[in-house]
């Protein structure tokens, strides 16, 4: 074939494509942007999962689950070292509570509280308060609202421990509060946050309607921090905290007056469950159902360094008469629970899922070889009747590393 031939045939080929791709672009029709939203509809078994992502603290999150269908409705990026998510039932908001460096891992330091729309979780406000917000795994306590949904505390600490107040209602920071020795956010009313103090009191902070700290009421001691230390991850049945000891006792505190004070100190244990070792476990290891005022304790046996480490087991208990009423075998080793409130509860499990079988990692340990766990385990949300203790389901790879469970 001769240059001129070749040339020719080349053109007509050119010509065929260009055709054939201007024709089917002409049959793609434009891509219409739109945002997806969050369904209506029942949000009895939804449930809020926390993610510090250890491979990557700059871009921590927080996803939304339906825990019946096994699906993630929507999620949000926290910042560094974030995932505290606040849930005002007044508004239905998603109150969260964030840090971000100005040039990604360096620069200047901004803390924001941040309000996300419910349905879009578009940002409506951000909030910005003093660059000292207190991160931690255990991110249950770092905030709390007033019992009105009406201003947020964040914990600071740098070390100095101090106390931010935001005002939602007008969407501005308020002050910041000096606590020394004291902190975490426990709610006690419209106008009262108590925090933890190293002196083995809960602390109330009194507030105007503007929300400034017009008094500070020291508790009475209701622990011994040197015999018998309690874990910060508390709950709320009523007006009353419950927080779970090194030892397994759990130290139920009146809330209900500016001066709180133990109520009573009941055992989690028998005695022979106390000498062989079992203890709560996890970064989030209690959870109350209200209506039917029982309280799930997650559990491992272990020495007493191993408190935060996954649980096997739920133990189930009535609060009032303090029996215990039911074990649930859990599916896989997990670190944090939540109850739900409806009439027909489950528990839920933030847990770890093993993808590699036990007789590999034992083979692995006698030849030495050496392995990072978040390899050979995959984060999952378990599912479990609160009732029967049966197990329902797992949603797989429902975090990196999920440490808080919140429920809308």
């Amino acid at each position: 074939m001769g240059k001129l031939a070749r040339f020719t045939a080349a053109l007509l080929l050119g010509a065929t494509l260009g055709t054939g791709i201007a024709s089917a672009a002409d049959e793609l029709a434009p891509e219409k942007l739109y945002v997806e939203t969050i369904p209506a509809g029942p949000r009895d078994h939804w449930i809020w999962v926390g993610d510090v992502n250890p491979m990557s603290n700059v871009d921590t999150r927080a996803m939304l689950y339906d825990a019946d269908k096994g699906k993630m409705l929507g999620m949000l990026s926290t910042g560094y070292w974030g995932s505290v998510i606040l849930l005002p039932k007044s508004t239905g908001n998603v109150v969260s509570l964030e840090t971000y460096f100005e040039h990604g891992t360096r620069g200047l330091r901004h803390d924001f509280v941040v309000v996300y729309d419910p349905q879009t979780l578009k940002p409506l406000h951000e909030i910005e308060i003093p660059p000292r917000r207190m991160t931690a795994l255990i991110q249950s306590r770092m905030g709390g609202l007033t019992d009105d949904d009406r201003f947020v505390g964040v914990t600071n600490f740098t070390p100095a421990q101090t106390i931010s107040i935001v005002d939602l209602e007008n969407n501005k920071f308020v002050e910041e509060v000096n606590t020394a020795g004291c902190g975490q956010i426990y709610p006690a009313g419209p106008r009262r946050l108590l925090t933890l103090c190293g002196d083995a009191t809960l602390r109330s902070l009194v507030l105007d309607d503007t929300g400034h700290v017009v008094n500070q009421i020291d508790g009475k001691p209701f622990f011994d921090p040197f015999s018998d230390p309690v874990i910060i991850h508390a709950v709320r049945a009523g007006d009353d905290w419950l927080f779970a000891s090194f030892a397994g006792y759990i130290y139920q505190v009146d809330g209900s007056q500016p001066q709180t004070a133990l109520r009573e100190k009941w055992s989690l244990l028998t005695d022979s469950e106390r000498k062989d070792g079992w203890r709560t476990a996890g970064y989030q290891s209690l959870a109350v159902q209200k209506s039917q005022n029982r309280l799930y304790a997650l559990m491992r046996k272990g020495p007493e360094d191993t408190y935060e480490q996954p649980g096997d087991e739920v133990w189930v208990y009535d609060i009032a008469s303090h029996k215990r009423i039911e074990k649930i075998t859990l599916e896989n080793t997990t670190l944090a629970i939540e109850v739900s409130q409806d009439a027909k509860p489950i528990v839920y499990g933030a847990s770890l899922k093993t993808v590699v079988p036990y007789w590999t990692l034992a083979a692995m340990s006698i030849l030495g070889v050496h392995f990072n766990e978040l390899d050979i385990v995959k984060p999952a949300l378990d599912v479990y009747d609160a009732d029967t203790g049966e197990y329902l389901r797992t949603v797989d790879h429902a975090a990196q590393f999920a440490t808080s469970l919140m429920q809308p």
